[in-house]
């Protein structure tokens, strides 16, 4: 006697991802060595959409671009400035922003 298998139902949409984990030091920190977090306080970056509690993720290998966010020094203090070109004391580049919505 023959068997034959059937497939009844739906399968699980996750089926098509099963095999993709994601790689969170991949995707936040492809250059680890030339990475660091910057935690922000305060609502002084609002401009840029950037929250109290934010991770700014700094990337220093990265040359700077016009409009690109970028930490700087001012006055001995780092902020998170608009790169217009003309900045003297940039440290890196913003490249990804971590929000924590809500912490324990």
């Amino acid at each position: 006697m023959k068997r034959t298998q059937r497939t009844t139902g739906f399968g699980s949409p996750a089926e098509a991802y099963a095999d993709n984990d994601i790689d969170w030091n991949r995707l936040l920190l492809p250059k680890p060595h030339a990475m660091y977090f910057f935690s922000v306080r305060g609502s002084e970056y609002d401009e840029f959409n950037i929250n109290d509690k934010d991770l700014a993720i700094v990337d220093c290998s990265l040359v700077p671009e016009i409009g690109d966010l970028v930490i700087l020094t001012e006055d001995g203090e780092f902020r998170i400035g608009d790169y217009t070109g003309s900045e003297p004391e940039i440290i890196g580049v913003v490249s990804r922003l971590v929000r924590l919505l809500r912490l324990p």
